[in-house]
């Protein structure tokens, strides 16, 4: 009886624990590289729908609340618009030796309310979020919500979300190492940059065409584009991050606002570029209709939110749905600039449908559906200016006669200018000359301040080649006697070439003449480096390469850190040993960090440093000669002294650019060690 007993509380106790365990699925942090975690996948959800329960009340009676995962969800939790708070939870672990930085993204930018709690064996952290903290008060700086976590070695850890928002309630939930979330987040702003650069061309081209044709519709364009960026930039969280830092009322509000804006100014632009009001008479109060509707709406969505936000959400659809019918009965009128229209805002349409039904909870979040807006308003804003490109060949072609008759009058002051031109151009070599003269001096002034103490030749077995594409080079090199038996090395490169990259140079010899010997690994001398020029140069515009290698001859290592430059090449034998960037370059970001790294040579190894053009160098078929390439070439030519690999190399490089020219400087330096 005994023995049954025992069976029967062992077979318990079994269940109990296998239940436990199919209710926690633990994120594994080993899991972790270059790509993030998709989390949503691993989170259970509990819907509170009274907003009493806070993190205490649901640690206390955890057992009773039911947690669940929503099956349906895979990048993103859709919650729509709820008035509930939703807690989400999330386990993981770090099986690791050491600790691991981690950042855990949401990307949408429009919560309310976002409260982390980290809760780990000893303690429990708690760090609010959402639009209702203002931004220099967040965890880190971005567009959206990002909590930096450090999960400790051998660490198990439970992390706990509170969301409530009056808008729509998405959830793109990701954990990424930090160091590439940082990097990730760096190639984002690039994209953004280049969608707000595109949208600043286009203003201020049109801009700059209504002020010569006084045409309205391209200023009306102007209007449609930038009302447009507005939108895109408040629905990404752009404007948020950087127009009004903090304003709970305009990231809640603002949204909606600007969408109805935009669709005001594109029936607006569409009844003047279709002319609409002639060709389609009848359906044209319609429009007036559609505009008071775009008025009165946002107004009474501002003064009752929960009201009529689905409502104000289902107007802009329908008002969307209506610009696209008037394009395509324009369209089957056979008017030309219409089939343009309709292109352009089909792209928009689609858009604007997909941001709706997400925001409705119809369709899931993800990638497509959250950048969706902008790339339909990229396509737009691009396909209506090609249409205003169209009208604007009409008026070019009624101009034509008039340039006729200008053209038989330049055709008599011919023989002026003719003279004219040989005069200035007389006077133009003579500049030229003198420019010639300058970069001359220019070029020996850079020569020296490359030159390299013979003294080091002694001790120190190297030989290197470079070669500037013009008189002058943005590449710079230097070799410094620390102590005893340690060198440091020194190779930088400026972006560009020419004059401009030359002057950074002098600038970076300037700066790290001061610093060079200073006893200091090489990632702090860079960090120093870094720090005065951004504080002396940022006004430059200019960025640059660098990397510092300490080669300790007493005990056979080397010290290196590298700004974003290219690897250098460690030859040991028959294999290859790369030394990688371990920080971004130099001029982007202040108080940047670099790590440091060290490596083992042995007699008789090789080590080559070299700047980007070595291995850029393209052909006449645009193929590129490549790092795997050069690596290769350093290694077959180990066995030949150093003079003659870097002259084997440059043989190379010029049999494979044949007659191409070069597009930029070239430096590499070799040792023998």
């Amino acid at each position: 009886m005994k023995n049954c007993k025992f069976i029967f509380i062992l077979c318990l106790v079994t269940l109990c624990r296998i239940e436990l365990y199919s209710e926690s699925t633990i994120v594994n942090l080993n899991q972790l590289n270059d790509k993030p975690i998709q989390l949503v996948p691993s989170i259970y959800v509990l819907e509170d729908p009274t907003n009493a329960l806070d993190y205490l009340s649901i640690k206390s009676n955890e057992k009773n609340l039911r947690f669940q995962k929503v099956t349906n969800a895979k990048e993103a939790f859709n919650f729509s618009y709820s008035k509930s708070t939703y807690w989400l939870k999330v386990n993981f672990t770090n099986p690791n030796e050491l600790p691991m930085d981690t950042a855990l993204v949401i990307s949408y930018p429009r919560l309310k309310t976002l409260d982390l709690f980290l809760e780990t064996h000893d303690q429990v952290k708690n760090i609010p979020s959402g639009y209702s903290i203002p931004s220099n008060n967040r965890p880190y700086q971005s567009r959206f919500f990002v909590f930096p976590i450090q999960f400790s070695a051998k660490s198990y850890a439970t992390v706990y979300l509170k969301v409530n928002s009056p808008n729509a309630i998405n959830l793109p939930i990701q954990i990424w190492k930090q160091k590439f979330y940082d990097r990730h987040e760096i190639d984002d702003h690039v994209i953004q940059a280049l969608y707000f650069g595109i949208t600043l061309a286009m203003i201020t081209f049109n801009l700059f065409l209504y002020f010569i044709l006084r045409d309205i519709s391209y200023f009306l364009y102007v209007l449609v584009v930038l009302s447009s960026a507005l939108a895109i930039a408040t629905h990404n969280g752009i404007a948020s991050e950087y127009l009004w830092n903090y304003s709970p009322w305009l990231d809640q509000y603002s949204i909606n606002i600007f969408i109805s804006v935009v669709l005001i100014l594109f029936l607006i632009f569409m009844r003047n570029l279709l002319q609409t009001k002639n060709v389609l008479p009848k359906l044209d109060p319609w429009n007036w209709f559609f505009i008071v509707v775009q008025i009165i709406l946002p107004i009474a969505y501002i003064f009752s939110f929960d009201t009529f936000i689905k409502w104000l959400v289902l107007s802009h659809t329908v008002t969307s749905f209506w610009i696209l019918l008037l394009g395509v009965l324009c369209s089957l009128k056979k008017q030309r600039i219409a089939y343009f229209f309709l292109l352009a805002f089909s792209f928009l349409f689609l858009a604007l449908i997909i941001s709706t039904l997400r925001a409705l909870g119809y369709i899931p979040t993800n990638v497509f559906t959250i950048e969706g807006p902008q790339y339909g308003s990229a396509a737009e804003m691009v396909l209506l200016a090609f249409a205003l490109a169209d009208r604007y060949n009409k008026i070019i072609k009624e101009k034509e006669i008039a340039e006729n008759k200008v053209k038989i009058n330049l055709e008599k002051s011919n023989f002026e200018l003719e003279e004219k031109v040989k005069e200035r151009t007389f006077k133009l070599n003579q500049t030229l000359s003198v420019l010639r003269r300058d970069l001359d001096v220019a070029k020996k002034i850079q020569e020296n301040s490359i030159s390299i103490d013979p003294n080091l030749r002694k001790n120190l077995y190297f030989d290197y080649r470079y070669l500037p594409v013009s008189e002058v080079g943005g590449d710079f090199f230097d070799i410094t006697h620390l102590k005893d038996s340690s060198y440091r090395i020194l190779v930088a490169d400026a972006t560009g070439h020419g004059v401009h990259a030359a002057m950074i140079t002098m600038a970076i010899k300037g700066l790290y003449d001061p610093i060079k010997e200073f006893e200091l690994p090489p990632n702090k001398v860079i960090e120093i480096f870094n720090e005065e020029f951004m504080d002396n140069f940022v006004s430059l515009n200019s960025l640059l390469t660098a990397i510092i290698i300490d080669i300790h001859f007493e005990n056979h290592t080397i010290e290196f850190a590298s700004a974003g430059h290219p690897a250098a090449v460690l030859i040991q034998k028959e294999r290859t040993t790369l030394l990688p960037k371990t920080g971004r370059m130099i001029g982007l970001k202040k108080q940047t960090h670099y790590e440091n790294k060290r490596l083992n040579f042995g007699t008789g190894d090789r080590l080559f440093v070299f700047t980007d053009g070595v291995y850029e160098v393209v052909n006449q078929k645009e193929e590129e000669f490549g790092e795997e390439q050069l690596h290769r070439h350093l290694l077959e030519t180990r066995e030949l002294p150093l003079f003659d690999v870097l002259d084997r190399l440059l043989k190379t490089l010029q049999n494979f650019q044949k007659t191409e020219e070069r597009q930029d400087d070239l430096t590499i330096l070799g040792f023998d060690l």
